[in-house]
């Protein structure tokens, strides 16, 4: 009895010795760890997961194994490729040249690296941080040149491919468009101004004065990778080993890192020791606008958002086995960080659960629109009836049919549209509207596409040109893009015209070839391409074709070398 008492007493004694903040991090760790369980198990790649508040660490936990084959687990010092979540420390360097008076973010590019293209336009360094300079993204431009992502890259080939495409998607500073290559090119004027290597520059002004000993930038084979976590990807029921230590370019992605370090950049992000001490204010401030007054929201390396009423600072990092989030409150001076080894995870998710979880009694919850269809006339409807046609060649068309207004979308997709006011009208299919825009004439030569808090514009087409089947044989044949030494085929069979894509196509995004779906005149819709248009010499023979807008990578001109 005497002992049953005495083991009481002792942890009786433990519990009151807890501090509010042990029991307080303790109780998060539960429910984080029962987050992770809804996708996770045990016995599978898995990732860390840290919560950082202020100067407490609420949460540092591993999970699951970095090696499946061997049974190995993941452990606070198991390295992790963080991808995009690289994209931080890049600006951080050229932050700290900024202070240092060696550059200024207006400048030029050329200044630095003279042998970038001449483009059309002037580029700047604060372009490339905010992915405005236009510059298409080089993982797009690897995968239409057909370069497997598992053959040996490396950061000279990396900014060759930039020099030999000289083509700009858009004029610098009018759209904001994602580019791996901005940041590649980020690296070069720190090794540039710097004189050191962009590995050399990291290690010895970030990674070492904040003792993130194990963290370097992976810009050549290791001899020992023991300590690893290999990526995964899920097929069935297996997971199948995804990752690739071959790619050795810098800049946008390529910094290995455990959790033991991270959580110390995490820590240097809200107390800084080294860098810029207005860091932290100014990843966490859009201070920007593109030329049509639009606030960009990408700072320095870092989007900021809303998330339920508070301030969200984020960046994710993905890449074939590897998922990641960096996530920042600043308002509750709190850092989320995750690092997966899984391409199962959504990271993403997890992390705002993670949020919402701590910021529960903050955080305001987002109630639909509720959007209440109207009566209208059908007459009233007809004048918005045709097709009209966005920047990216995208045409979306509208037909009344009796009692209906329909959507119609390439590949013959239809989906009832529902007014809610004179001229605005929404989709129940998914959260989608759209606004016709009446000339004082009454007449109708504009539409506004509203999706996913954006707005986009498009044009009525006011000559459509037919096409059959038995006018397809002219577009097949061979095309050739010359800066990415790339030939597509375009087959006439069945009816159709397909057009194949090369092989690492399939294995990344799961398909080699795309039916092109007649839209208007010389455009057709390819579906996971966008839109393609066939170009005319002065004869009005076929002589080539553009992809008008695959995302990072836009009006991209193919010449016909044969039919």
């Amino acid at each position: 009895m005497k002992k049953i008492v005495l083991i009481i007493l002792v942890k009786l004694l433990i519990f009151f010795t807890l501090s509010a903040e042990d029991i307080y991090s303790e109780n998060i760790s539960q429910k984080v760890d029962s987050l992770v369980s809804l996708q996770h198990n045990s016995d599978e790649p898995g990732g860390v997961i840290a919560v950082l508040s202020r100067d407490v660490v609420l949460h540092k936990k591993s999970y699951g194994l970095k090696n499946v084959e061997q049974n190995l687990e993941i452990n606070e010092n198991t390295l992790f490729d963080i991808a995009s979540v690289a994209k931080q420390f890049t600006a951080f360097a050229i932050l700290m040249l900024e202070d240092e008076g060696k550059l200024n973010l207006d400048d030029d590019i050329r200044k630095y690296l003279p042998d970038v293209p001449e483009y059309e336009y002037k580029v700047t360094i604060r372009n490339l941080l905010q992915h405005t300079s236009g510059i298409p993204s080089t993982d797009v431009l690897r995968f239409f040149a057909g370069l497997s992502l598992d053959e040996k890259w490396t950061q000279e080939d990396e900014i060759a491919l930039i020099q030999r495409y000289p083509y700009l998607n858009f004029r610098p500073n009018s759209a904001h468009v994602y580019s791996n290559a901005g940041y590649s090119l980020l690296a070069t004027i720190v090794e540039s101004v710097s004189g050191l290597s962009f590995p050399e520059f990291m290690a010895a002004r970030i990674f070492k004065p904040l003792d993130m000993n194990a963290s370097f930038v992976m810009d050549t084979e290791r001899s020992d990778v023991s300590n690893f976590a290999v990526g995964y990807k899920k097929e069935d029921d297996d997971f199948v080993a995804f990752s690739s230590l071959s790619d050795f370019s810098y800049g946008g992605g390529n910094i290995f890192t455990s959790l033991n370090d991270i959580l110390l950049w995490g820590q240097n992000i809200l107390s800084p020791k080294i860098g810029n001490k207005d860091f932290y204010r100014k990843i966490s401030q859009p201070y920007n606008t593109l030329e049509n007054g639009d606030t960009l929201f990408y700072t320095y390396g870092f989007y900021v958002r809303d998330h339920k009423g508070m301030k969200m600072v984020e960046h994710s990092g993905g890449i074939p086995g590897f998922r990641n989030q960096f996530m920042i409150f600043p308002e509750d001076d709190t850092i989320i960080i995750l690092m997966f080894n899984n391409e199962s995870i959504n990271t993403r998710r997890l992390a705002t659960g993670i949020a919402e979880m701590l910021f529960a009694d903050k955080l305001i919850d987002e109630i639909p629109a509720q959007r209440i269809a109207i009566d209208i006339e059908m007459e009233d409807v007809r004048v918005f009836e045709g097709s009209y046609v966005m920047s990216d060649g995208m045409e979306l068309s509208f037909v009344a049919e009796q009692d209906t207004f329909w959507l119609e979308l390439p590949g013959d997709q239809r989906f009832q549209l529902f007014a809610e006011s004179d001229n605005k009208f929404f989709l129940k299919a998914f959260d989608a509207q759209c606004t016709f825009v009446q000339s004082d004439d009454g007449s109708v030569n504009e539409m506004i596409w509203h999706q996913r808090g954006q707005d986009h514009s498009a044009v009525r087409v006011e000559e459509r040109i037919p096409l059959t089947p038995d006018d397809f044989p002219p577009y097949a044949g061979i095309y050739y893009q010359p800066e990415l030494d790339a030939e597509y085929l375009i087959v006439f069979e069945n009816n159709e015209l397909t057009l194949y894509t090369p092989k690492n196509f399939k294995k990344y995004l799961g398909f080699d070839h795309v039916v092109l779906s007649h839209v208007n005149g010389d455009k057709f819709y390819t579906g996971p391409l966008g839109t393609l248009e066939f170009t005319r010499d002065e004869d009005n023979q076929i002589n080539g074709f553009v992809l008008l807008n695959v995302g990072r990578l836009q009006n991209v001109r193919f010449t016909l070398l044969s039919t």
